[in-house]
């Protein structure tokens, strides 16, 4: 494609420019599309490089091409509409870097079905470069998870912490999900209380890893694999095999190096689950523990 103003900078520290930007993102995606494809996409913009200030943006502007992508549109609780693009081609996600795009981030499900998700997410953020105890927390909250039947996938994030995945049948809704994926949270948390905690506010967390079980709800994001970041090195969230967990850092894949994983698999043996059993062990275990989950709302915690 032709990319405007290719030689700008976009990566200062490194000296990577918008046209190794787009390059990139030619390169990974056919990796991305299953990821992104048919979900309301949130892009983060760095027009001028991430030396200067970002925006997040959800709306899609006219400019953004009704040839390379839908739009949905969804109602706004306090009134309005927020108008999505939907990818729907590998051609789009360089069209979208050639607009300035570093990272791309979708909800859990796809519009065509926006109130049962296809995966559940759980973000691990550790205190700033703790990776050592992240990995730890990576570790224990597999285990709780495998204790369910669960099996998920490991993700580095591109910045402090790694995700954790489960790929869902659409047997439940986005609300058991949500609080499926909160209650395992609980569960490892309380198991591992000086590790792990769900305490939203940073300065009540302390030395712990927080398991942000938040990504989980319907026009909730989190970044999609292959994406990059923008931070020195242009680090980037890629798919990992558990037994790399011990070797990889959250940040520990740049855009030199990322294409070169692309020939490896290592989510191919994911499949759906039924969740909708899995939900109701969770949630008498929750019982037997003890553990409630009280309605929480994230803007007044």
């Amino acid at each position: 494609m032709e990319i405007s103003n290719a030689d700008r900078v976009v990566y200062p520290d490194d000296g990577i420019t918008k046209g190794d930007v787009v390059a990139y993102y030619e390169s990974v995606a056919d990796s991305m599309l299953p990821f992104l494809e048919g979900r309301a996409l949130t892009v983060e913009r760095y027009p001028k490089g991430t030396g200067s200030k970002g925006f997040m943006q959800k709306n899609s502007p006219d400019h953004f091409g009704d040839d390379l992508i839908g739009r949905h549109e969804v109602e706004k609780e306090d009134g309005g509409t927020t108008v999505y693009p939907v990818i729907h081609s590998s051609d789009a996600i360089a069209a979208f870097a050639n607009l300035g795009v570093i990272t791309f981030h979708v909800p859990p499900s796809t519009v065509d079905d926006e109130w049962h998700p296809d995966w559940m997410i759980w973000d691990l953020d550790p205190p700033s470069g703790e990776f050592a105890l992240v990995r730890q927390a990576a570790s224990h909250l597999r285990e709780i998870l495998e204790g369910f039947g669960i099996s998920t996938v490991l993700m580095t994030s591109g910045s402090n912490g790694y995700h954790l995945r489960a790929r869902l049948e659409r047997s439940v809704d986005a609300d058991t999900a949500a609080r499926c994926a909160r209650g395992t949270a609980a569960l490892a948390a309380a198991a591992h209380p000086e590790e792990m905690t769900l305490a939203f506010r940073k300065a009540e967390r302390g030395e712990r890893v927080f398991v942000d079980w938040l990504r989980n709800a319907p026009y909730s994001t989190s970044v999609v694999p292959w994406s990059l970041r923008a931070r020195k090195g242009a680090p980037v969230a890629v798919p990992l095999a558990w037994d790399e967990l011990g070797d990889v850092d959250p940040n520990g894949v740049h855009l030199a190096e990322a294409t070169s994983r692309l020939d490896s698999d290592p989510w191919g043996g994911a499949h759906g689950l039924d969740f909708a059993e899995v939900a109701r062990t969770v949630d008498a275990a929750l019982e037997e523990a003890a553990i409630e989950l009280p309605a929480f709302d994230r803007f007044r915690s």
